[in-house]
């Protein structure tokens, strides 16, 4: 061991060699048994980053892929159903729920110290079948809707510590969707889903409640209908918490709109949540696209603007970042786009892509 009192002596020694050009630099080991290591530890996205890191997650993946499981315990500090927790799921008949996944998800989640948000419980595309089929007025179709809500939050009640409460109800522009089953039995369909939200605060008063939409920030209609909405909302005592905007961005999506929308959506001063975070690249859905060095470093630039711009929100306005997915090789945008896809932040192998860099990188 190198003896305290020659430190100085040896600090003073370099002091000296950094003022030579000449001279290499200098790393002084106090400890011969502890290597000094000139290049720092990278750190995993949750141990960097000072509000949530999540991911949309699904129970078969996690029981049947370990490199899967081993993955979202790496890093991340949140996750979301990806779809085991939708209404079409859990409401099998008026008198029955399913909350096998739903369970496994959130005894997974407390078993490593995961918090979990709730996706979703009310949206137009995940009324099940035998719900649109019973015909139900208004009043009958409200009291069933009451019914679930309270049901399904309550037995959630402490574990689920978030909810999208009302996911989707605005189409591209802004306008109420025509495909909404909502729309056609109400008179003031936003009244409705204000009251959504009291009956989840009612049965959880200590759970965070969000409304979610996509393409929030580069959508100016839709965020003007959002911000009229939370406006009634606060005005009349409706229990919102957050917006989240689902972020299914591309390499090609133009910066200076999100950053100018982001900035307008965060002027609500309620949390923001980047809800599903993947950045397409093949934006042509060409089959012979190639995912190349180059493609992959317009992607980290793109993740580390999103991470830079979401940093740059008061703390308090700062939920999560979630991405939706763990890995390319489980990518929704496979099938949905009917393409190739490589949106996320590990590639098929589980590897860190560019994209986990830049990502990290934009985080304080």
């Amino acid at each position: 061991m190198i003896k305290k009192q020659y430190i100085l002596g040896l600090l003073t020694v370099l002091l000296f060699a950094s003022c030579s050009n000449d001279e290499k630099t200098v790393f002084i080991n106090v400890d011969d048994e502890t290597p000094v290591n000139p290049n720092p530890v990278t750190q995993t996205l949750k141990e960097k980053a000072k509000f949530k890191i999540g991911a949309a997650v699904k129970m078969k993946d996690l029981q049947g892929e370990a490199n899967y499981k081993n993955a979202v315990l790496k890093h991340y500090s949140q996750i979301t159903a990806e779809y085991e927790m939708k209404m079409a799921s859990i409401w099998t008949s008026a008198t029955a729920y399913n909350y096998t996944a739903g369970d496994y998800l959130t005894s997974f989640a407390k078993d490593n110290n995961l918090e979990i948000h709730g996706h979703t419980l009310v949206w137009y595309d995940s009324f099940p079948d035998w719900f649109k089929n019973a015909k139900y007025d208004s009043i009958a179709f409200e009291a069933k809707v009451k019914i679930y809500i309270t049901d399904v939050v309550g037995h959630y009640k402490g574990k689920v510590k978030s909810w999208d409460v009302v996911n989707e109800i605005f189409a591209d522009g802004g306008a109420l969707r025509n495909e909404a089953v909502i729309n056609p039995l109400f008179k003031d369909p936003i009244g409705f889903y204000g009251r959504c939200f009291k009956y989840a605060k009612a049965a959880d008063p200590d759970a965070k409640l969000f409304y979610n939409d996509y393409s929030v920030v580069i959508d100016a209609g839709k965020r003007a209908a959002i911000k009229k909405m939370v406006t009634r909302f606060k005005a009349n005592g409706v229990p919102i918490d957050g917006v989240g905007d689902q972020f299914h961005y591309a390499t090609d999506t133009n910066r200076q709109t999100m950053k100018t929308g982001f900035t307008d959506l965060a002027s609500t001063g309620l949390l923001v949540h980047i809800s599903e975070l993947d950045i397409k690249v093949n934006t042509g859905k060409s089959d012979s696209y190639v995912f190349n060095d180059a493609e992959a470093q317009k992607q980290s630039e793109t993740y580390k603007f999103i991470t830079t711009m979401y940093e740059e929100l008061p703390q308090n306005q700062k939920f999560a970042i979630s991405t939706w997915g763990v890995t390319d090789k489980y990518t929704w945008l496979t099938s949905f786009w009917h393409s190739k896809e490589y949106p996320l932040l590990l590639d098929a192998d589980y590897n860190k892509k560019p994209a986990y860099q830049g990502f990290l990188d934009g985080l304080k």
